[in-house]
């Protein structure tokens, strides 16, 4: 299927260069960094794509920040919103929302906050750190954040948060290892190459296969 360029707030063709959308997805009152990629049938709704991230086919991402240089895979989900489960008699949003998919509301007024926010005052769900990898079907509960570097396997379920440079995988998501010793994690936080221009990861990718030399080459000075 051919690539259209994708207007930030809806479907068609752009003056945003660098920003690509398969036909049928949605990018509305999202902005894109550069270099991004929106797959067929994916809705990334108020959010923010960092450079060189993209999001493959069938995922749904609303409210959620997103670093540089991340791979979401297939049908990836944000839950960012919840329901009652202690107190309330209903857990439909008849009984404790204003405003409700149904058109109407029983209680005119909010009485449970239903959107999962995270505690910083951003706005935002969730946010996902730089050179993070969620694989297909993985699904994050909102208020929650990814550390740079992390991985998420497919099919896992984010409860918690991820620490950076951690692999988690499961229902619900647990860590399985971390990628590399905390002196290398360290090292990587500090160095922060998601960072670098174009031109310093062009000269310096084919680095980017072994992690000792990597460090051996930044560390000289």
């Amino acid at each position: 299927m051919k690539k259209f360029l994708h207007i930030i707030g809806g479907k068609g063709r752009s003056a945003f260069s660098g920003k690509a959308a398969s036909f049928g997805s949605k990018t509305k009152g999202s902005r894109m960094e550069g270099k991004n990629s929106v797959g067929r049938n994916s809705s990334v709704v108020n959010s923010y794509l960092g450079y060189g991230s993209y999001v493959a086919s069938g995922s749904f991402l609303r409210n959620t920040k997103v670093g540089r240089y991340c791979c979401i895979g297939k049908n990836v989900r944000i839950i960012d919103v919840t329901h009652p489960s202690r107190g309330f008699v209903s857990v439909h949003p008849l009984f404790f929302s204003e405003k409700t998919v149904v058109g109407d509301s029983y209680v005119g007024r909010q009485k449970f906050e239903e959107y999962l926010k995270l505690p910083d005052g951003s706005g935002y769900s969730v946010k996902i750190g730089n050179d993070v990898w969620i694989g297909d079907g993985a699904m994050i509960l909102g208020g929650h954040e990814i550390g740079d570097g992390a991985i998420i396997a497919a099919g896992a379920v984010v409860t918690k948060d991820v620490e950076p440079y951690t692999i988690v995988a499961g229902v619900p998501a647990h860590p399985i290892r971390r990628r590399f010793s905390d002196e290398d994690i360290d090292f990587l936080r500090s160095f922060r190459w998601w960072e670098k221009d174009e031109g310093w990861l062009c000269r310096h990718a084919e680095l980017f296969e072994d992690i000792t030399k990597f460090r051996e080459e930044f560390e000289k000075g």
